[in-house]
């Protein structure tokens, strides 16, 4: 039986970081919500759109502080990091590409940084979504927090749709058999 109760998307909330490569993990919040039929409400420190068997959450307090919204959020359901599934940007994966682990350390990531700070733990699954590569040039901070270029919305779109049906197919399959289909490495070009 899978354990995966909360979904955790991890962005900034407002209109002005909407469309930035760092809120990619609230795209497939959105998508989700669509998908599943229900809309997200506002409880403070993040919004929630609640299902039968599990819990979809896009923190408010932006991305660095994202441990305390989900810990808040898990100890109000008597739930543990044995039941979250994150899901984030990552910029050491190419534009498109998925990457699904069942634990891991934060690569850099300040928002899977602070949850794994705030739970003591890196056992928890994790849906990384590429939008790299990040040459190097210039600040790390102005790359993720600049919006999506809009020759790559399309192929963006392409991956949270993607990433959406992985969490899915995770939670009703399991991860082993979502790892299969979407850990492959794709082609966009």
């Amino acid at each position: 039986m899978n354990n995966l109760r909360v979904i955790a998307c991890l962005g900034n909330p407002g209109d002005k970081f909407r469309m930035t490569l760092h809120n990619a993990g609230f795209w497939v919040a959105d998508i989700l919500s669509k998908e599943t039929g229900v809309e997200f409400i506002d409880a403070g420190a993040f919004l929630v759109a609640e299902l039968p068997d599990y819990s979809i959450i896009k923190p408010n307090t932006y991305m660095n502080r994202s441990g305390s919204a989900i810990k808040a959020f898990l100890s109000a359901k008597e739930l543990t990091a044995d039941n979250l599934f994150v899901v984030c940007d990552d910029i050491n994966l190419d534009l498109g590409q998925l990457r699904l682990r069942p634990k891991g350390g934060h690569g850099g990531h300040n928002g899977l940084k602070h949850i794994i700070e705030v739970f003591g733990t890196e056992d928890f699954v994790r849906l990384r979504l590429g939008v790299g590569p990040f040459q190097g040039s210039g600040e790390l901070a102005e790359y993720v927090l600049k919006k999506l270029p809009d020759k790559h919305e399309e192929d963006a779109a392409v991956m949270a749709h993607r990433a959406s049906d992985c969490v899915l197919m995770t939670i009703d399959k399991g991860i082993q058999t979502a790892q299969e289909v979407y850990n492959r490495k794709l082609n966009l070009d």
